[in-house]
């Protein structure tokens, strides 16, 4: 195992190019909860609304929006990781390193490295109208929402405004995929951070990358489907692996 670390403190300090792959994993240190462990019952408190329900009734447009404010009072103590700072840092190091990222949290982001960072699944900080697209601050227009009153877009009057992440049933964005792929095209090594890699199209990116040519890192605190793609493969928490690595 010690080879192991040696070999990634290794990558992460060199000069290729790299591309991250983040879950959940990444962000339960802070104290945000993994959707598949929910080890406090967070996500069965607030379960997913699923995209055609949200487009369907009033009563889970209102749910949506209370996760999704749920989460942001989870947020309010939260800082990025030891782990997080680390992803950013190599960001830093090269213009073509990226972040492809699962989460919603927004704790890996930064404003100088924005365009190296890709958000799968969008962000809970900004909302926007399903019909003439305009965007609204997410709080914003939560606390501008009269009690009782449907999410309706105060633009155009017709359409649902819906927080912008990516709901179960709704399309990822195709300029998103495709910056995520060419991401993993481009990588010579592909490092999947805290991602069960059960979730597609997510987990297809590890074999683009290895397609491509580009070693496969998986740090992950369970095995995963794609353990058997990977140069490396150390089970652990991220935090532990950062002390080791650091």
């Amino acid at each position: 195992m010690d080879t192991y670390f040696k070999a990634l403190k290794q990558i992460l300090e060199g000069k290729d190019e790299i591309t991250f792959l983040s879950g959940a994993g990444l962000s339960t240190s802070a104290g945000l909860p993994d959707f598949r462990s929910d080890e406090n019952g967070f996500w069965k408190q607030n379960s997913p609304v699923h995209f055609k329900d949200f487009l369907a009734k009033k009563e889970f447009r209102k749910k949506s929006w209370q996760n999704n404010i749920a989460i942001h009072k989870k947020l309010n103590n939260a800082e990025p990781t030891k782990m997080h700072n680390l992803v950013n840092e190599v960001l830093y190091r090269g213009i073509k390193n990226f972040h492809i990222t699962q989460n919603i949290d927004g704790l890996h982001r930064d404003k100088i490295k924005k365009n190296n960072i890709i958000e799968l699944h969008g962000s809970i900080f900004k909302a926007k109208c399903l019909q003439c697209g305009a965007e609204y601050d997410t709080l914003e227009y939560f606390d501008n929402l009269k009690a009782g009153a449907d999410c309706l877009c105060s633009k155009c009057l017709e359409g649902f405004v819906k927080v912008s992440t990516i709901s179960f049933g709704q399309s990822l964005l195709s300029d998103t995929l495709e910056k995520a792929k060419l991401a993993s095209i481009n990588s010579k090594f592909f490092i999947v951070l805290g991602s069960s890699l059960k979730v597609a199209p997510a987990n297809n990116f590890v074999r683009v990358a290895q397609n491509n040519g580009a070693k496969i890192v998986i740090l992950n605190k369970d095995p995963t489907p794609m353990d058997d793609y990977a140069d490396i493969v150390i089970n652990d928490c991220l935090e532990n692996i950062y002390e080791q690595i650091k």
